[in-house]
């Protein structure tokens, strides 16, 4: 059985806190491919995967966005001159940089912070009332 890592030997990470503009609702998954278009384009398939990008939360226009904490500045320019989607215009805002979660849904997103096991049982609900 494999070991988790200890903190010390972990990867440092941030979280982008976004605002995409665009002229109908986006999906996530939408959302994920135009960031990894992004990187790709400006940074290269190598830097794309040096930030690891992660998509943590997106709810239409605001998302949130882990990377590695060496490559925050790469990814938001990359995010800053992507211009462009299935040809209509396209404007990604960065709102701020956070190293965490919380503070990031409470200080850009203005989102209240909803705690692990009240986020699972609000699921379940949801799915046993379907």
């Amino acid at each position: 059985m494999l070991k988790t890592l200890p903190p010390t030997l972990r990867e440092k990470k941030r979280y982008i806190s976004f605002k995409i503009l665009y002229y109908k609702e986006l999906s996530g998954s939408e959302v994920v491919n135009i960031i990894r278009t992004a990187i790709i384009n400006y940074y290269g398939v190598w830097g794309c995967s040096k930030s690891n990008p992660w998509l943590i939360d997106y709810n239409h226009p605001k998302g949130l966005l882990r990377v590695c904490r060496d490559e925050v500045d790469f990814v938001k320019s990359a995010l800053i001159l992507f211009n462009e989607y299935k040809k209509h215009p396209i404007n990604i805002i960065i709102l701020g940089v956070s190293g965490s979660i919380k503070k990031s849904r409470k200080k850009f997103l203005k989102v209240p912070h909803e705690e692990y096991y009240k986020v699972i049982q609000r699921r379940k609900r949801e799915m046993q009332s379907k």
